[in-house]
């Protein structure tokens, strides 16, 4: 087997673990509502369809600043090679989850996005979103 050839199975196998569902939107500048004076944020579509969610360490840290102390999990989102392109700030909005049916609707956003040449899939590191 070749090195294309067992990197092509990867990304069949890594896929194939990917049931959540979710959408990808890159934020853009707002726009104004020329007769209420209303500004709301824009977005562009980039990718719909396959990811898979998951935390990569079970700890959290508790870092403090101003003040105010922040729990931070390290957490990403893979998506397939074929996604994107995928950039830093992008949105990721769960839009459906087989398994963890608690994960529909989490926002997170890409903080880091990882390259290599053999890479069976997009793993994302993201920041949860939280209102």
């Amino acid at each position: 087997m070749s090195a294309a050839d067992a990197v092509l199975a990867g990304r069949r196998e890594a896929e194939a673990l990917m049931v959540d569902a979710c959408t990808v939107t890159r934020p853009g500048d707002p726009v104004t509502d020329p007769d209420t004076g209303e500004v709301t944020p824009s977005s562009t579509p980039v990718y719909s369809g396959p990811c898979k969610v998951q935390q990569t360490i079970s700890q959290a840290s508790t870092p403090s600043a101003g003040g105010h102390q922040f729990t931070v999990q390290d957490s990403r989102v893979d998506f397939p090679v074929s996604a994107g392109p995928l950039m830093v700030d992008d949105v990721v909005t769960v839009t459906a989850s087989v398994l963890d049916p608690q994960l529909a609707g989490s926002v997170f956003r890409v903080v880091e996005l990882f390259h290599k040449s053999f890479a069976t899939a997009q793993r994302t590191r993201v920041s949860e979103l939280v209102e």
